[in-house]
C-alpha cells in the first residue's frame, strides 16, 4: 500500500512541469460598462499636446476605471498614426485643432487647458449617460493572439449600434529623431480595431488583423478573434470593448465600455494551480492510508 501511495505522489510531481508548459493560455472574465471613452486626438509633432501630457496622464490615472484613454495619432509625419486611428477620427468627425478631447464620442467645445477643466468634462459625460448598461467580456489569450467573447445581456439600445474591440499599446517609446515635440513615451496608442454592426456589417482595421461574428443569443453577443499585431508586445497591450452607436449625433455615442490590460502570468502564478493539486493529492493519499489502517 505504501508503494502505491509513493507511486501516486511521484505521478503528481512528474506531471507538474509537463502540464504547466502545455497550458500557456490565460482566461479572464471582465464585467463593467460604466467607463467613459476618452478619445484623445494627438500627434508627435504637436507641441501643445506635449505640454498637456503631464496633467492629462495624471487626470486619467487618478480617475481609474471612470474613463478609458484611447490616443488617436495623426498619420501625417507621425510614426504612431495608422488606419485604425484615422477611422476613429473620421467617425468622430474630427476637424478641430490638436489636441482634441472626445468624451463618449463628443469633443469639448473648447479643448481643456487644465486638469480641472478636463475633470469637469468627465463629470458632464457621466451625467449625460441615460442609464447604466452592463457589458461582460471573456478574454482567452496566448502567445499568438486571443478570442474575446462579448455579452450585453440587457442593452439600452440595439438598432443603430455596434460592438467594437480596440487594441491599444499601453506604452510606446519612440526615438528622439521621431519625437518632434520632445515627448518620447506615449500612452494608450490605438493600433487595431474591429466593429460589427447589428445588421452584420464589419469594420476591421487593418483588414487582416482578425474577424468578428455575432452569435444568436439573447441580448447582444459577439466573438472577436485576432492575432497580436506584428511588433507589438502582447504583455503591454490593453483591450477595450465598447457598445456604441454607429452614427455619432447629439446624445452620448458610447452606451458602455470596459478595458482590460493584458499581463503575462508570472511563473509563480502559473505554478500555483499545480501546488494546490499537489497538496490535494497528498491529502487524498493520507486519507486513503488512514482508512486502510483503521480496517
Amino acid at each position: 500500500m505504501r508503494r502505491i501511495a509513493a507511486m501516486l505522489m511521484l505521478a503528481l510531481i512528474l506531471s507538474i512541469p509537463a502540464s504547466s508548459s502545455e497550458n500557456s493560455a490565460s482566461v479572464v472574465h471582465v464585467r463593467g460598462g460604466g467607463s467613459v471613452l476618452f478619445e484623445h486626438v494627438t500627434g508627435v509633432w504637436c507641441d501643445v499636446c506635449a505640454d498637456h501630457e503631464p496633467w492629462v496622464a495624471a487626470m486619467v490615472e487618478s480617475n481609474g476605471d471612470r474613463l478609458i484613454r484611447v490616443d488617436l495619432h495623426d498619420v501625417i509625419e507621425d510614426p504612431l498614426g495608422n488606419e485604425a486611428a484615422t477611422h476613429r477620427r473620421m467617425r468622430l468627425n474630427h476637424t478641430l485643432p490638436f489636441p482634441t478631447y472626445h468624451l463618449d464620442g463628443h469633443a469639448e467645445a473648447t479643448s481643456s487647458v487644465s486638469r480641472g477643466e478636463l475633470q469637469m468634462s468627465l463629470l458632464a459625460a457621466e451625467s449625460a449617460r441615460k442609464t447604466h448598461e452592463v457589458i461582460e467580456a471573456t478574454v482567452v489569450a496566448d502567445e499568438s493572439g486571443g478570442i474575446v467573447t462579448v455579452v450585453v445581456a440587457d442593452p439600452i439600445q440595439i438598432e443603430g449600434t455596434q460592438l467594437t474591440l480596440l487594441l491599444l499599446e499601453t506604452s510606446v517609446t519612440i526615438s528622439t529623431a521621431e519625437a518632434t515635440n520632445g515627448l518620447l513615451v506615449h500612452s494608450a496608442v490605438l493600433q487595431s480595431l474591429m466593429s460589427i454592426e447589428i445588421g452584420g456589417n464589419k469594420t476591421i482595421k487593418p483588414w487582416a488583423w482578425g474577424d468578428v461574428e455575432m452569435t444568436d443569443e439573447p441580448g447582444l453577443n459577439a466573438v472577436f478573434e485576432f492575432d497580436w499585431p506584428e511588433g507589438v508586445n502582447a504583455e503591454t497591450v490593453t483591450l477595450v470593448v465598447v457598445h456604441e452607436v454607429v452614427e455619432v449625433e447629439n446624445g452620448p455615442a458610447t452606451l458602455s465600455a470596459l478595458s482590460w490590460a493584458v499581463e503575462g502570468p508570472s511563473e509563480e502564478v502559473q505554478g500555483f494551480g499545480w501546488v494546490v493539486l499537489l497538496l490535494v493529492g497528498c491529502a487524498l493519499v493520507s486519507l486513503f492510508l488512514r482508512s486502510r489502517s483503521s480496517l
